[in-house]
């Protein structure tokens, strides 16, 4: 009788410890899980971060930067291809010509075109860029930039010395060419950050639909 106790006493036990055993597993499965799907959110709020930042900081470079520029661009192209259109040829000036060798109709017209419009389109590309390098592309200031600075700024310096008497070579045409490579650069750029831009929108709409713009 006593060792059917025993018996008893020990199967108790053992129910006990197993029952136990089942609160404890019952208790860390769900907190394992609910761990793992709170990591999860925050991996997937972090990466939602990382996105938002990447768009919004590409949105400022196309709104304030590039797309801006390259307005200005199409403008300044449509304006100098009337002049052409005016003047009947496709360049202003023929080899070896200046601006005293053009008919006085053409230097009225060419002087006009300088004055009110080519100087002041290009100095307001250069302010833009000016008060938004922190947005240049990949960080770096690309040599056509330089080039079409160079380009701007002398053009005005010789412009605002001419009109203030001081004798220069200035005739209404500057020593080199408009550096149409800036024209491209921009253009390029503007191209790469909208498909950018369209990729992350793109990737924040299939990953997190419910948390898109």
């Amino acid at each position: 009788m006593q060792k059917i106790e025993i018996v008893f006493k020990i199967i108790e036990i053992s129910l006990v410890a197993l029952g136990l055993v089942l609160v404890v597993f019952g208790w860390i499965v769900p907190y394992r899980q609910s761990k793992t799907i709170d990591d999860r959110r925050r991996k997937n709020e972090q990466e939602l971060e990382i996105i938002r930042w990447k768009k919004e900081f590409i949105d400022r470079q196309i709104s304030e930067l590039y797309g801006p520029i390259y307005a200005l661009i199409l403008e300044s192209d449509i304006q100098f291809s009337r002049i052409l259109y005016q003047l009947g040829r496709r360049v202003v000036f023929k080899d070896g010509q200046d601006f005293d060798n053009l008919p006085e109709r053409e230097q009225k017209i060419w002087k006009h075109y300088v004055d009110t419009y080519k100087i002041d389109s290009q100095l307001r590309m250069v302010e833009i860029f000016r008060k938004n390098i922190h947005l240049v592309y990949k960080s770096e200031i690309p040599t056509e930039y330089k080039y079409f600075l160079d380009y701007s700024l002398g053009w005005e310096l010789l412009s605002n010395q001419s009109s203030s008497g001081v004798h220069n070579y200035y005739g209404y045409h500057y020593l080199y060419n408009y550096p149409i490579g800036f024209n491209r650069y921009v253009k390029k750029t503007l191209d790469i950050l909208q498909k950018e831009q369209a990729a992350l929108l793109h990737l924040e709409n299939k990953k997190y639909p419910s948390t898109a713009f």
